[in-house]
């Protein structure tokens, strides 16, 4: 989460320290303008890993050197702060307590960008308390962002109301009933000679769209929606989930018969904001457990879990052993994708 809003907010907030956190492999992002951070590691921890994608419980992290330095998915957070040279010792009040060792990554003209270990697992800097408290403040309590007048609004602008957010409802993913009938599977992804959730080269059915998924493409079933003039569009769908349930989805798939595969609804389309356009689409998920992973990417054994041609690919969904049904491009199409 510190990440996330040093990367959101990076206009507004003067400093982050995250603890012992990370971006899922993937999601790895830095902000558009210098913010100082300060990450802090235990050396033992296996449930975020600081120098290891997979984590101990099976989901895969992004390092914090790819965080810093950058990777396929972002710049890094080095060239965010305009960090030049070699990393040196970062001294701090609380050096070598529980062997606490913090390296500055060069001169950065945007901030400094520190990271910090110490002899510990998924647990707080000294159990806690004032030392790890001292640790964090003494970092934060060294930048301000002057820039920033208040409301989201920086120097130069003029300053607006604000907008409250009122009337707000947050849904438990637990108030989503899971199917307990152990036939769903086959009731679910029905066998028809032409299905959903096919391959766009194939041609897609009437209520589908070509959509852009992991890696590739896919038909997928396009979502109506409600709406009103004083709210956004509302899908036809239950959006989400981590498990198979009723959720409006299309049913019918040619996908294997002991296939656990299973329809999503998601904000998702061909828009660069989905919600606001009603872009609501769904998307066949596909098991990607740990164990069964080459270099991090779903197996064959995932793969067979999809329809014919098509790939298990993670990059969808935050559940990291879970990946979603995609066909790849061919050359042409790619290129025009990248385009």
């Amino acid at each position: 989460m510190a990440y996330q809003l040093g990367v959101t907010l990076s206009n507004r907030v003067a400093a982050i320290a995250p603890q012992f956190g990370s971006f899922h492999r993937g999601f790895n992002m830095a902000p558009k303008s210098g913010v100082p951070i300060m990450s802090i590691h235990g050396k033992s921890d296996t449930v975020v890993p600081a120098n290891t994608s997979l984590s101990g419980d099976g989901y895969y992290y992004t390092t914090t050197s790819d965080i810093f330095n950058g990777d396929s998915y972002s710049s890094g957070w080095k060239k965010a702060n305009g960090c030049s040279g070699s990393a040196t010792h970062y001294k701090t009040n609380y050096d070598r307590v529980k062997d606490l060792w913090c390296v500055s990554e060069g001169i950065c003209s945007g901030g400094d960008v520190v990271r910090c270990s110490y002899t510990g697992g998924h647990n707080w800097f000294n159990g806690g308390g004032k030392d790890h408290g001292g640790l964090v403040v003494d970092f934060m309590m060294q930048w301000t962002k002057t820039s920033h007048i208040g409301r989201g609004y920086s120097e130069g602008e003029t300053m607006g109301p604000g907008e409250i957010l009122e009337d707000i409802t947050a849904v438990d993913d637990d108030e989503t009933e899971p199917i307990e009938d152990p036939s769903f599977q086959e009731e679910v992804l029905t066998q028809k000679a032409k299905a959903h959730y096919g391959n766009p080269k194939d041609g897609c059915l009437p209520d589908e769209d070509k959509v852009v998924s992991g890696i590739g493409h896919t038909c997928a079933p396009r979502i109506g929606t409600e709406s009103d003039a004083d709210s956004l569009p509302t899908p036809q769908c239950k959006l989400g989930g981590t498990h198979a349930t009723k959720n409006g989805c299309p049913t019918d798939a040619q996908v294997a018969s002991k296939s656990k595969a299973w329809p999503i609804c998601l904000a998702k389309g061909n828009t660069t904001d989905a919600y606001e356009h009603g872009d609501f689409h769904c998307l066949l998920v596909c098991p990607c457990q740990s164990g069964k992973t080459v270099n991090g990417e779903c197996s064959a054994e995932s793969h067979s879990h999809c329809p014919v041609g098509a790939k298990c690919v993670r990059g969808e969904l935050r559940k990291r052993d879970q990946g979603v049904c995609t066909y790849p491009l061919s050359g042409s199409e790619a290129t025009e994708l990248v385009v």
